[in-house]
């Protein structure tokens, strides 16, 4: 059975890499978005991640993390820090072992809705926090209520957030596309990182307690758009995740799918009933 599952998969991979060269090769992402309406669905799914990843405030916490827990009252700022980077990487461990038998889309489902009640429950601590400081009050329950929220966020960040954009948008796009639109979903990756790193002073300073809130309408949004959109890939080829993508793009369109670019064949799909 082993050798069965390795001839199938290896079949596969003839397939995928026949594809691409019957495809014209590698191309840019704009030439992909622009020749290839079946990848565009895809395209979105990988920006949405990384955008999704870092505009979430996850590097506020890190780059932030001592001057955030030095205002909620810690004594050593520092051993929070490391605290919040020890619960990362025990977490990062878990989801390690749980994205082959949970699934990508679960876990990334359930880490964003951690994150999303995560920050909606620091910014009720800091607002908790910001009343009894104008009533000169010292609520340590609230401080730590706040900095247990935040632990909470890294993990949630740790279970799906964090790894499962890279190992989807790997899974997501046939073989001539993967390089093209891997490396700009890392581009933009990175420039949400530089926006939030730089920008989340400002955005501090403006809002205050509130500073949470950005982020959780980016995860709630974010959050939205993968129960609509992002298809389970655990277990499937690239073609079969490619049909999902056009089931899922026809029944956000309300029109039948049709098969551009890839020539992945649609015979199974219905169309949605309105």
């Amino acid at each position: 059975q082993a050798s069965e599952a390795v001839e199938a998969e290896l079949a596969a991979l003839e397939q995928e890499l026949g594809a691409g060269a019957g495809g014209g090769g590698r191309r840019g992402v704009l030439l992909l978005w622009r020749d290839s309406p079946s990848l565009r669905l895809p395209l979105l799914n990988a920006a949405a991640m990384m955008v999704g990843q870092q505009l979430s405030g996850i590097n506020a916490v890190f780059y932030y993390s001592t001057t955030f827990f030095s205002s909620a009252g810690l004594d050593s700022p520092v051993a929070g820090t490391l605290l919040a980077s020890a619960v990362n990487v025990l977490a990062m461990l878990a989801s390690s072992a749980m994205m082959e038998c949970a699934g990508r889309r679960r876990l990334l489902l359930v880490g964003i809705g951690g994150m999303f009640l995560s920050s909606v429950g620091v910014t009720a601590a800091l607002i908790g926090k910001a009343r009894a400081s104008a009533h000169h009050e010292d609520d340590w329950s609230l401080n730590w209520l706040s900095v247990s929220f935040v632990l909470c966020f890294v993990i949630a960040f740790e279970l799906g957030p964090g790894p499962i954009p890279w190992q989807i948008g790997a899974e997501i796009f046939p073989e001539h596309a993967r390089a093209a639109a891997m490396s700009a979903a890392a581009a933009l990756n990175w420039v949400c990182n530089a926006a939030v790193g730089l920008g989340f002073p400002a955005m501090s300073s403006a809002l205050g307690s509130l500073v949470f809130l950005p982020f959780a309408a980016v995860l709630l949004l974010w959050l939205l758009f993968t129960a609509r959109f992002t298809p389970e890939t655990r277990g499937r080829s690239v073609d079969e995740i490619q049909v999902e993508f056009r089931r899922l793009a026809a029944l956000g369109s309300r029109k039948p799918a049709r098969a551009e670019g890839d020539g992945v064949p649609l015979a199974s799909i219905r169309q949605p009933q309105g």
